[in-house]
């Protein structure tokens, strides 16, 4: 008989690694109906008690509504408008200015190409009149024709008497208004013949 209440004695280890019993969360069906009773029922700020709210978290608190809070529309000041409006006037008038200057530039380096290749034009230019005009060739040529140049027997000299003058006839005590009209009267025929 003694033998019959050994073996239905459970026996317990103490060895690392090995289990006792059963793992499993026994919950029974009397606590198990409070919780599912509850999770439908009781928000999540009655799980747990509230602590008491220092003067820190109260400051943090209101901050941080202060920064979600949604700011009023501010007024856009003239001045500021004016001044930028003269910023982009100025920006688009240094671009115009830049577009100018490299338009010059591209100019004048074709000018330097023209200038370089009428220097050369007018070094080919001059040896051809130097070569056309040569005084030996002229007096070969006046020579062949018959011309000969002339003698001192043939040079005649033309003295005139009297000196060399010339006489205005006109009113020397014209008025100032007069010499006025008179002038516009030039300058006006001048524009004429200048524009036709």
């Amino acid at each position: 008989m003694a033998a019959s209440v050994k073996s239905t004695k459970r026996r317990y280890y103490n060895t690392p690694g090995v289990v006792n019993g059963n793992l499993a969360r026994d919950l029974s069906s009397r606590e198990l109906e409070r919780r599912l009773e509850r999770s439908g029922e009781l928000a999540p700020d009655q799980y747990y008690v509230r602590r008491r709210e220092s003067q820190s978290d109260i400051l943090a608190r209101r901050r941080a509504k202060v920064k979600a809070a949604v700011r009023p529309a501010q007024k856009v000041s003239p001045l500021a408008v004016i001044g930028f409006s003269g910023v982009a006037v100025l920006m688009v008038a240094l671009l115009l200015c830049y577009i100018r200057i490299n338009a010059i530039s591209g100019s004048i380096v074709e000018m330097k190409e023209q200038i370089s290749a009428l220097e050369v034009e007018q070094v080919s230019l001059l040896t051809r009149y130097e070569q056309a005009f040569d005084l030996t060739t002229v007096k070969e040529a006046a020579q062949a024709v018959g011309m000969h140049q002339p003698d001192d027997s043939q040079i005649y000299y033309i003295d005139l008497p009297g000196e060399d003058q010339a006489t205005s006839y006109g009113n020397q005590d014209a008025g100032v208004l007069s010499r006025f009209f008179a002038a516009v009267g030039r300058n006006i025929y001048a524009a004429v013949e200048y524009f036709s």
